[in-house]
């Protein structure tokens, strides 16, 4: 009966999105406004953009940009939230230049990163990395002061080097709230980068869709439109990939304390 909840769930996954473009289809068949194209007129200029035609020149740096940047953010946001976790007063000397800059909308530093960068890769990069970065350092420290005191006393009193005890002990521990910021962070990734791409480039997907809007494609910017949410289905769809992967001690865990 395995196969069967399996196939069960994944039909239910499908269900919105595939009800979502039926409706569009019939909404739109006899559309004459020219924002509102049909759906199909929409999907075949969609197969010729973007069906190895674009892929390499917009779509690619793109992808490549976001990757880079989301693992500069996980790497940056774990070990910072990991010193805020542990010590206190790091965090009470840290937390009003850390309040400041999470309360900064990425978007506005976008001048910034090109006066300090220049327009290209670099800037890009920076833009992604530092919007993604705050859930994973906030998560990481919560997780990392929610952590049982008693664990960690106990791998001290069993020689347990410190090192060992923070990625050994505390930070399996606190996995569980890390994951759920690097999921909010993927879709942070995902905006920053389109953001990214609309000022100061001449490639990706935010240049796409303004490009478009700039020559009055409409039928081009839906296509963008549409790419930019296909990438972060696959993006999220891939986490909850590795999540699963690697948190299976945990969804194991639940299960038995649920049962019991």
């Amino acid at each position: 009966m395995t196969w069967v909840r399996r196939l069960s769930t994944l039909l239910q996954a499908l269900f919105p999105p595939v009800a979502l473009f039926v409706v569009w289809w019939i909404a739109t068949a006899h559309s004459t406004n020219i924002f509102y194209p049909p759906l199909e007129q929409i999907l075949h200029r969609f197969r010729e953009n973007w069906l190895f035609a674009r892929d390499r020149r917009d779509l690619e740096p793109s992808v490549v940009h976001f990757v880079v940047g989301l693992v500069i953010a996980v790497v940056a946001g774990v070990l910072v939230g990991i010193v805020l976790g542990l010590s206190k007063r790091a965090r009470r000397n840290l937390s009003p230049i850390t309040e400041f800059l999470r309360a900064t909308p990425f978007a506005a530093l976008v001048p910034v990163g090109l006066v300090l960068f220049g327009p290209g890769a670099t800037m890009e990069i920076s833009l992604i990395a530092f919007a993604s970065w705050w859930p994973v350092l906030l998560s990481t420290a919560d997780g990392i002061r929610a952590v049982d005191p008693v664990l960690l006393d106990s791998a001290r009193v069993y020689g347990v080097s410190p090192m060992r005890r923070i990625f050994r002990v505390a930070l399996p521990a606190a996995a569980p709230r890390v994951f759920a910021g690097i999921r909010i962070a993927v879709a942070i990734a995902i905006a920053a980068t389109v953001i990214a791409n609309m000022f100061a480039s001449n490639a990706g997907l935010g240049f796409f869709v303004v490009d478009a809007q700039g020559r009055f494609d409409v039928k081009d910017t839906w296509t963008g439109v549409l790419i930019i949410g296909i990438l972060g289905l696959l993006a999220n769809g891939a986490f909850l990939l590795i999540e699963r992967r690697l948190l299976y001690w945990y969804r194991g865990w639940r299960a038995s304390t649920t049962a019991s």
